[in-house]
This record gives structure tokens, C-alpha cells and sequence, in this order.
């Protein structure tokens, strides 16, 4: 009888594993395709498992990261652009339906469109290798005095000649995976199963480029180390709750689908035409500015230091974190800054796919 074909997931479980590597072994045994019959495959699968044994520690114990927008979020953009494509490209988008009803191996999301676009976070919450390996291509946090995307990016590091894109180093940031990524899309020649990943890391990193607090370095861990207390609460949150999962639902409901044909409804050529074009590099800054000019457009002086309540046995891996007040007419900026992030991220990650899936 055939072995099931190995996943990221089944790897992680054989050991305590980096997933750098564990997606490594991933590619190279995931399928029969590749010439891997069963007794190879399990070969494989014991070798990576031993080499993955070596990892040094240190890689497993890096500090938590903020998970940038919630899931709400990245399915709106990934059903937004998934309508845009219905509508303006059908065989681009009915290629897309087929490549992720043929992901076998995805035990964590569905594989439409609005779950594979959470598959890339999934992977980071349930796989403590897979944060390790891929936590830092989900953001590019430039400094609010410096915006040097070069230090941001980690120097740019160039991929090794034939070199897939989840291979790539742990240090590199979502401007190039998005690039690397979209390059493999776009290549005949990529196989089958790179290119699949790369599609599933383009469907959340678009979105995650649109994201403010991934954009920016406040050394709060993406927002989640710090305490706001928006108009008339009493009761302060942390201001990646706040911006990633409360004001995404008052912005758009809490029904993706229902939020997805509202936004296309919305849309006009003139905007589709004017948020199509541009670079990762260009959306990144843009999102940037955003974060100074909205986000972290609160009083510079903290009222004091608040303690986020914990259960029993738990701690706050921030302690006591630093609290401010937001003004009347925060939340209502905010709201219209969701909104139109979520438009743009769904215009761009159709306007990508149709480039380079033609």
C-alpha cells in the first residue's frame, strides 16, 4: 500500500524540527510526481528527520510576533480578488480554483480560495518550526525616523541559482517573498508543488502588505505590546486587537463573503486602474505612511502602564505595557483606513494573479 504523501505537518511531528528545513524535505518527498515511491519517500522522511534533529534550539525560541491581519481580513482580500477575477480575467480565476482543489496535503484550512489564504498563518500558529522559518517574510517593519528598506529587508538577500522560494533564508522580508513568489507563479517551470506554495504564500502575504502594523517598527511587537483606550470604553486593548480584528468587523461585518461583494460593489474603473499598478516596494511604503499618519496617531505621551489580565498559570510575555488615550475622531480615521485597505489588497492580489498566471 502507498505512503501518504508527506506534508509540512507530518514533519513538523516527527521531531522537534526547524520548518526552513522542514519545508525543504516537504517539496522533495511531498508526491509521487517527483519519481518517490513509498519506501524512498519513508527514506527521505527518516533523513530529513535526523539532519532536522541538529537544529540548533535557539531558531525554536524566538520571541512571539503580532499575526497581522486576523482571519476575517485575509479572506475578504483573497474572496475580493477572487470576484474581481470572475468578472475581468474567468480562466485566470478558474485556473486558481483548480490549483488549490488539488492541494491533498492541507489539513488546516480549506483549499478555496478564503481558506488557503490563511494557510500561510496557520502554518506559523500551529508549527513552531514553520514560525521560525517564515515568520519575518510577513513583514517589512521600517523605522518611523529612518525608512531604510534595505536594513528593513535585511540587505535584500539574494536567493541561491535555483533555489525555490520557500527555501529561502529566514531573514527576508514580504517585498522580495512577494516578488520571489510571484516569479514562480509566473515560471513554466516551476513544479507543480512550488508552485502551489507559492500561490498560497501570495494569497496571505498581499495581504499582509496592506497591513500597518507590519509596515512600520515601534518595537511593541506589531502592536501587540501596547494598550489604547478607544472614545467611551472603559476598558483598554491592545492595539493590534484593536486595528486587526475589531475594526476590520465594524468596518466591513463580520461575513467575508457578504464584505467581499459589498467592496466589489464599491469599486469603480478609475479605482481598479489606479490601485493595480505599482511595486511590493511602493505598496509597503504607502502602508507605512499609514501607519504614522493614522495608527500611531495618538498622544506621544503615555497616561501610564497597563497590565493585560492573563489566565491562571499564563504570562504576559509583555509585562506591563505602556497605555494612551485615543482621540473622538480616531476610530471613524481608522475605520475608513480599513476599508480602504482591504480594497486595495484585493484590487492588487487580482491584478498580480492575472499577471502571472496568464
Amino acid at each position: 500500500m502507498a505512503a501518504a504523501p508527506l506534508s509540512v505537518i507530518s514533519i513538523a511531528h516527527a521531531g522537534d524540527i526547524n520548518a526552513h528545513t522542514s519545508l525543504r524535505c516537504y517539496h522533495r518527498s511531498r508526491t509521487r510526481q517527483h519519481g518517490f515511491y513509498p519506501t524512498q519517500v519513508m527514506t527521505r522522511f527518516r533523513l530529513c528527520s535526523a539532519i532536522l534533529r541538529l537544529v540548533p534550539a535557539t531558531l525554536l525560541c524566538q520571541p512571539a510576533q503580532a499575526l497581522a491581519w486576523g482571519g476575517e481580513a485575509h479572506r475578504i482580500i483573497a474572496l475580493l480578488a477572487d470576484r474581481l477575477l470572475q468578472t475581468g480575467d474567468p480562466p485566470v480565476q478558474r485556473q486558481i480554483t483548480e490549483m488549490l482543489a488539488a492541494d491533498k496535503s492541507n489539513i488546516w484550512t480549506t483549499t478555496d480560495i478564503a481558506g488557503e489564504a490563511i494557510w500561510a498563518d496557520a502554518l506559523r500558529e500551529k508549527s513552531q518550526e514553520g514560525r521560525a522559518a517564515t515568520s519575518k517574510w510577513h513583514y517589512v517593519k521600517l523605522d518611523p525616523d529612518n525608512p531604510d528598506l534595505n536594513k528593513a529587508c535585511f540587505d535584500r538577500p539574494v536567493l541561491q541559482t535555483m533555489m525555490p522560494a520557500s527555501h529561502g533564508p529566514q531573514d527576508d522580508c514580504i517585498v522580495d517573498k512577494i516578488g520571489q513568489f510571484s516569479k514562480e507563479l509566473r515560471e513554466p517551470a516551476t513544479l507543480a508543488t512550488e508552485r502551489l506554495m507559492a500561490l498560497q504564500f501570495l494569497l496571505n502575504l498581499v495581504g499582509d502588505v496592506h497591513d500597518p502594523l507590519l509596515a512600520i517598527e515601534h518595537n511593541d511587537e506589531g502592536g501587540h505590546c501596547v494598550a489604547v483606550l478607544p472614545p467611551g470604553s472603559k476598558t483598554p486593548v491592545r492595539l493590534s486587537v484593536l486595528w486587526e480584528d475589531e475594526l476590520v468587523v465594524e468596518a466591513e461585518g463580520a461575513n467575508p463573503a457578504k464584505a467581499a461583494e459589498q467592496i466589489a460593489a464599491g469599486l469603480t474603473a478609475v479605482d481598479i486602474r489606479k490601485w493595480s499598478g505599482g511595486t511590493p516596494e511602493e505598496w509597503a511604503r504607502e502602508t507605512y505612511e499609514l501607519a504614522k499618519s493614522v495608527v500611531y496617531a495618538f498622544p506621544s505621551k503615555a497616561e501610564g502602564k497597563f497590565s493585560f489580565p492573563v489566565r491562571k498559570g499564563e504570562t504576559d510575555v509583555c509585562g506591563p505595557v505602556s497605555l494612551y488615550r485615543l482621540d473622538p475622531g480616531y476610530r471613524s480615521r481608522a475605520v475608513a483606513a480599513v476599508k480602504e485597505q482591504l480594497a486595495k489588497a484585493g484590487v492588487r492580489l487580482a491584478a498580480l494573479l492575472r499577471e502571472n498566471l496568464q
